[in-house]
């Protein structure tokens, strides 16, 4: 994959481009697996997609997000829906979703996927970074028509400068993700969002919190504010990056040598 990284960080729109040359063939997509039960919104089956348009510090996701080429196997959307059907019945969820990258990749299978979900029981939790729906509102009002879907979209960190250090990515695509909020607020589609803030200060969630209400303020009501989980590759791959957390989902953190929030 070609090298997208300037002085002034990546374009995570050119990058999705180029990763779904790599974990795009057709109506299908990569994914690692295909249903696998996960404690969010109260029991949740997922599958583990393959590919992602940004390259967050903290992220948990390993091989999925940093070697798509030699990660996965490529799968029909009736084959990922079908697995998932299998295990959120063994489970007894009625969400199901996909996890560790970027949802939105492949709009062809993610449609035919979610035209599976319509005609069903269960509920898909599309989880995406929102840049994508940023940059196409075409793309975001096509979802409208799927009454089984919610979105989540994740905002990383609470001002562009923060962003640009947790990710690597241009600055001004931080503002993406609002505006995928927008939009799919505006086309009717089921949304909240969630802000990554354990490396974020006081002032910096209140502004987060300003830029989310002037975006739409009801959003506010169902906002997510999301602390990273310290498994052992996220901190070594921080500590490399000489970044610190304020709160993180670990009770203590050898590399920091202090507590975390638990």
């Amino acid at each position: 994959m070609q090298n997208l990284a300037t002085d002034a960080g990546y374009d995570p729109i050119a990058l999705a481009t180029a990763t779904e040359k790599v974990v795009v063939d057709g109506n299908r997509r990569k994914y690692v697996q295909l249903g696998r039960p996960l404690r969010f919104y109260g029991g949740t089956t997922s599958a583990t997609e393959v590919g992602c348009n940004l390259r967050c510090k903290f992220c948990f996701s390993d091989k999925p997000v940093w070697k798509p080429k030699a990660t996965g196997k490529f799968y029909t959307p009736q084959q990922v829906f079908d697995g998932l059907v299998k295990t959120a019945k063994k489970h007894g969820h009625n969400l199901i979703s996909a996890s560790a990258s970027e949802g939105t990749l492949g709009r062809e299978h993610l449609h035919e996927l979610l035209a599976l979900v319509e005609q069903s029981e269960y509920i898909y939790i599309l989880e995406t970074n929102g840049m994508t729906l940023g940059a196409d509102e075409e793309f975001a009002k096509s979802l409208a028509k799927y009454k089984r879907l919610h979105v989540r979209v994740s905002i990383k960190g609470t001002s562009p400068e923060e962003y640009h250090k947790l990710t690597g990515a241009k600055p001004d695509s931080y503002r993406l993700p609002f505006l995928g909020l927008r939009h799919l607020i505006y086309a009717g589609v089921s949304c909240n969002a969630c802000v990554m803030i354990s490396f974020s200060d006081d002032e910096g969630i209140k502004n987060v919190k300003r830029m989310l209400a002037d975006t739409h303020p009801g959003i506010l009501k169902s906002l997510e504010l999301e602390e990273i989980t310290l498994f052992p590759k996220v901190a070594e791959r921080l500590k490399r990056e000489g970044l610190r957390p304020i709160t993180a989902r670990r009770i203590r953190s050898k590399l920091y040598g202090r507590n975390t929030k638990g």
